[in-house]
């Protein structure tokens, strides 16, 4: 699993960073919105810790690229406009699990980053799971059958 923290105030980059780091998360951390985007797309993100202010005007576009990057990226957002930013940015950012303000411990944020992280990956698994569990029982039944079927599969299925 592997974390990206963006964020211009080094003190609140530190601890996030420790925090990820002890939660056993591989964690990249910078303050240079180039750096961040070199690492999405040199590297597959789970997670994206960014604050609004070290993005600026380009939150949009590096935040879409991350999605597309990352299907099951989870981004916590964190802000001085908490609420203006939930009615702004979540309908469109389907990623963003949390939006926070800058006066949250870093504890704290990354506490919510591993909650949904863990919910994120649970409905991935389900998902993965649901999909070849129905290929496997429909195959199942008709492989030893189809193997001693001169005829093709459609054939057969009409005749049984």
């Amino acid at each position: 699993m592997q974390a990206l923290v963006l964020d211009k105030d080094t003190q609140r980059l530190d601890q996030s960073l420790i925090a990820l780091m002890k939660a056993g998360i591989h964690v990249t951390g910078t303050s240079s919105i180039r750096v961040a985007e070199t690492c999405i797309t040199r590297m597959c993100v789970d997670l994206l810790v960014f604050e609004k202010s070290t993005v600026g005007d380009a939150l949009g576009d590096t935040l879409g690229m991350a999605e597309d990057r990352n299907p099951h990226l989870v981004s916590i957002l964190r802000t001085l406009d908490v609420e203006g930013d939930q009615d702004d940015l979540t309908p469109y950012f389907p990623s963003l699990h949390c939006i926070l303000g800058l006066n949250v411990p870093s504890c704290v944020a990354v506490k919510f980053a591993l909650a949904s992280l863990r919910a994120q990956m649970t409905v991935s698994i389900f998902q993965s799971e649901a999909r070849p569990a129905k290929r496997k029982r429909a195959l199942a039944s008709q492989t030893p059958l189809i193997a001693h079927v001169p005829m093709p599969r459609a054939a057969f299925a009409e005749a049984v």
